[in-house]
């Protein structure tokens, strides 16, 4: 039996450093502690989380649509970013269907107009398409269903209360009909080595997310082997019918937390083909403010969508990755810096990237100088 805790926090949304550049979030809140979905493989198992029994004790977070509300309404310096709930639980796991705790601060999150991404296992979410439905209308929004395999029995060893991948399937197609204006897909995310890296899951992921209407996959090979989750998941998998990839799996990582480079380029090389065989984007659109950052964040995307698809294919850039994350942080518009010719002086920008962006600064420029024209842009 699960055991929940009421306790007030006083914090409530964390602002990240960057925005991520795969769920384009700058701002992250988490309404539970622990998740009864009890993947067994969760990286929020790991130490740095300080999780003592992660599913079988919830924490409820008393009263954080009030306290949500009152950090908005206070914020001289808050601007409207997207938001990430769920970082390490699930915004709708089962004790939500009772509660009703999330729908609560996705309502003052739609008050106050602010975007969103959710990541989740569950087909609750459908419940609250009232409200993602304005939210998308007012700004942006964004629902991946994380699903790493179809086979519906290692389904439920590996995520053992989170709703069946038939179910999150059923759901992204209710989502894709009932609320068009909500980008919906897939965080084929983790892919486990020995489990689900075959070629048969991996296109059977895709082909069905396609099937369901998914306006995107996000992919990420491997696994992260970190400490106490590491050592609870390889516990599990000793105790179940899944030992025989313990050997293996441990000769991969050789201690280390993540798979080597080789064994990434190989799923990479895998999924990207099969992408484009159904033809499905490997990135999220990206919500694009109105105020100063909107050539920011557009060139910001530009980059760091150039540098994935040019990592997939084997041609790493870090420098174009850091133009990208830099630029979201300029405080003013980078209109105004390349009128005054002043690229250079950005971070990481160098010849290349500057003659690379030139064009699309061109077209930002000239729809600048038509009045009203560029907002719709």
């Amino acid at each position: 039996m699960v055991k929940y805790i009421y306790k007030e926090f006083k914090t409530t949304l964390n602002k990240l450093k960057y925005p991520d550049s795969w769920f384009w979030s700058r701002y992250t809140l988490n309404t539970y502690s622990g998740c009864e979905h009890a993947c067994i493989y969760c990286d929020a198992r790991s130490q740095r989380y300080y999780l003592e029994d992660f599913e079988n004790e919830v924490i409820i977070k008393t009263n954080f649509d009030k306290k949500l509300d009152q950090r908005f309404k206070r914020a001289r310096t808050l601007l409207p970013d997207v938001i990430a709930p769920g970082g390490v639980n699930d915004a709708y796991q089962p004790i939500e269907k009772k509660i009703e705790h999330t729908r609560k601060v996705f309502q003052v999150i739609a008050k106050h107009k602010f975007p969103i991404n959710i990541a989740t296992k569950s087909k609750l979410v459908t419940r609250d398409l009232d409200i993602l439905k304005k939210i998308a209308a007012d700004t942006w929004c964004t629902i991946g269903f994380s699903i790493s395999t179809t086979n519906e029995e290692l389904a439920k060893f590996l995520e053992p209360h989170s709703s069946s991948p038939f179910e999150r399937l059923e759901a992204l197609k209710i989502i894709k009909k009932k609320a068009p204006n909500i980008q919906v897909g897939t965080y084929f995310i983790p892919i486990i080595p020995f489990l689900e890296d075959d070629d048969e899951n991996l296109e059977a992921v895709i082909k069905k997310s396609k099937d369901a209407g998914a306006d995107f996959i996000l992919f990420s090979p491997g696994l992260t082997m970190r400490d106490s989750q590491a050592q609870y998941f390889i516990n599990k998998l000793k105790r179940s019918k899944y030992d025989y990839v313990v050997k293996p799996l441990l000769n991969l990582y050789k201690g280390q937390m993540h798979p080597p480079t080789d064994y990434n380029s190989s799923i990479h090389a895998k999924v990207w083909n099969l992408s484009e065989k159904y033809d499905v984007k490997v990135r999220v659109k990206r919500w694009i403010p109105s105020d100063y950052r909107k050539w920011n964040y557009k060139i910001s995307e530009l980059l760091l969508n150039t540098e994935y698809i040019e990592m997939l294919k084997g041609y790493a850039n870090k420098t174009m990755m850091w133009a990208g994350l830099h630029l979201n942080n300029l405080e003013e518009s980078i209109l105004d810096v390349y009128e005054r010719g002043e690229l250079s002086k950005l971070r990481n920008f160098t010849k290349n990237i500057i003659e690379f962006v030139t064009p699309h600064l061109e077209k930002g420029k000239a729809l600048k100088h038509k009045t009203g024209l560029d907002k719709f842009l």
